[in-house]
């Protein structure tokens, strides 16, 4: 393992970091499992961010893992964009709402599904707890939902979407106090990445599946991925829901 890799993994299996707010989740006896696919780093993340933090009347955990590092570049494939990885990452979101009805996140008072709300959460998370961490700008922070078709799985709720997100990669030159600690998580993006005249923080068209469901009085369960809008990249959305669907029954 190279030493890059190795600083990524404990830096993800330190998670939840002293002070940085609670895993509710798990304080909850509620799993959040995430499967170890080929071509992923093999470590997974827990990020709490309390209401605070995410301007919003939830708390939010972020279960996560990421591409591999290449060791010819010491940074993880989430920075490549020849790579299916590229700005992946897939796992499961929980939610603990203060909504003033009682209701979960994601859900009006009588049960329904909120889908708008429900997708305030991933573009929270691609904007500001990712790309913004990394240093992105407020005006290159693109996140917006192309395509939304919604559904059932066995007693989840599904979104299916295309989706248009700010990438990671960047110029260091062009980062806005990043958070450094996103850096241990991620390495230090290869400048040969640049190649061709692309953009810090360029738009990435994305597709992905989010299955979704109220767990607790206030609790919601999220979980799924989303993968460049490629065929490859397909492949490996097929690839994340697969090894997810059997962790996450009906």
């Amino acid at each position: 393992m190279g030493l890059q890799k190795e600083l990524a993994t404990l830096a993800m299996r330190a998670t939840p970091l002293p002070g940085g707010g609670d895993n509710f989740m798990a304080a909850a006896n509620i799993p959040t499992p995430v499967p170890s696919l080929p071509g992923s780093i093999g470590a997974v993340a827990h990020e709490p961010f309390m209401a605070r933090e995410t301007r919003r009347s939830f708390d939010l955990v972020v279960v996560f893992t990421i591409g591999d590092f290449a060791d010819s570049t010491g940074c993880s494939e989430y920075y490549n964009p020849h790579s299916p990885w590229y700005n992946v990452f897939y796992g499961a979101y929980g939610l603990r709402s203060y909504e003033p009805d009682g209701s979960a996140w994601g859900f009006n008072a009588d049960g329904s599904p909120n889908i708008p709300e429900m997708l305030q959460v991933p573009e929270l998370d691609y904007n500001w707890l990712t790309a913004g961490a990394l240093g992105c700008p407020p005006p290159r922070m693109c996140f917006r939902t192309d395509e939304v078709k919604p559904g059932r799985h066995h007693s989840w709720h599904v979104l299916d979407v295309a989706a248009t997100i700010p990438s990671g990669l960047h110029y260091l030159r062009d980062a806005v106090s990043p958070d450094l600690r996103y850096y241990a998580v991620f390495g230090l993006p290869g400048s040969e990445f640049m190649a061709g005249g692309r953009q810090s923080y360029e738009p990435v068209r994305m597709r992905g599946r989010m299955l979704y469901k109220q767990v607790g009085s206030n609790l919601t369960l999220a979980w799924g991925g989303l993968c460049p809008d490629t065929s490859e990249g397909k492949k490996l959305l097929s690839d994340v829901l697969d090894a997810m669907d059997v962790l996450y029954p009906g």
